[in-house]
């Protein structure tokens, strides 16, 4: 009965080990920059990406994307204001500005179909359809007080932070080159409908009509893929 089980097992480990160094040896890693931008919003935001790409033939292909995209700021303050916990504090409520910083963290994958000569060789054009989870990280950032009020005596002005969460789904474009032996450089660019849209808090609602939240969001990348077989 041991003896049996001890087979099971070992089949099982070299049947799991075959799987991974199989999956392992035709797995692409790959890097570089993006840019996000939302539709109708005057900035992009600029990052980093990493993803994986997986193919299934020489024609179609699987994608993962992971991408920071570096916060930015409105140019325009806003106004809080906070009262006084006793009524008899003076001055019963203070006026504080404070801007909005906006980033955007976003996690994609989808299929990837490659013509003329496709995912191994040359040149080639690509495309396919994309899912798109994205949280969108949203801080207040407070002036300076005017004068030294002890905070302590005054209510707080709410949240100072919170995030979106958004699931969006939309379609990739690009194009891409191999070099043999060496690797792969391409571009890229997307465009992702966001169709759910959840906030993390009050403070962050408020934040729906600001320039930089938009529920169409464009991306575009440059980089380097490297093939593993």
């Amino acid at each position: 009965m041991k003896k049996s089980n001890s087979k099971k097992h070992l089949f099982f480990i070299l049947f799991v080990t075959f799987l991974a160094s199989n999956l392992f040896s035709q797995l692409s890693l790959n890097g570089g920059l993006g840019t996000l931008k939302g539709f109708g919003v005057k900035k992009t935001f600029v990052g980093l990406n990493l993803g994986l790409e997986y193919p299934r033939s020489n024609q179609a292909t699987l994608y993962g994307r992971i991408s920071y995209y570096i916060p930015r700021n409105e140019d325009d303050s806003t106004q809080a204001y906070a009262s006084a916990i006793s009524t008899t504090t003076f001055p019963y409520q203070l006026q504080r500005n404070y801007i909005v910083s906006t980033g955007y963290l976003t996690v994609e994958g989808g299929n990837r179909f490659y013509i003329i000569n496709g995912y191994d060789n040359g040149f080639s054009f690509y495309g396919g359809s994309t899912v798109l989870l994205c949280v969108n990280n949203i801080k207040r950032k407070f002036a300076d007080w005017d004068y030294p009020y002890d905070e302590a005596d005054y209510q707080n002005y709410g949240d100072s932070k919170g995030t979106i969460l958004n699931l969006g789904v939309g379609l990739q474009g690009g194009l891409k080159y191999t070099f043999p032996s060496i690797g792969t450089f391409f571009c890229d660019f997307s465009g992702n409908y966001l169709i759910i849209r959840q906030a993390s808090n009050g403070m962050v609602n408020e934040t729906t009509n600001y320039p930089f939240n938009s529920a169409m969001l464009f991306t575009f990348n440059l980089g380097f893929r490297k093939d593993f077989y």
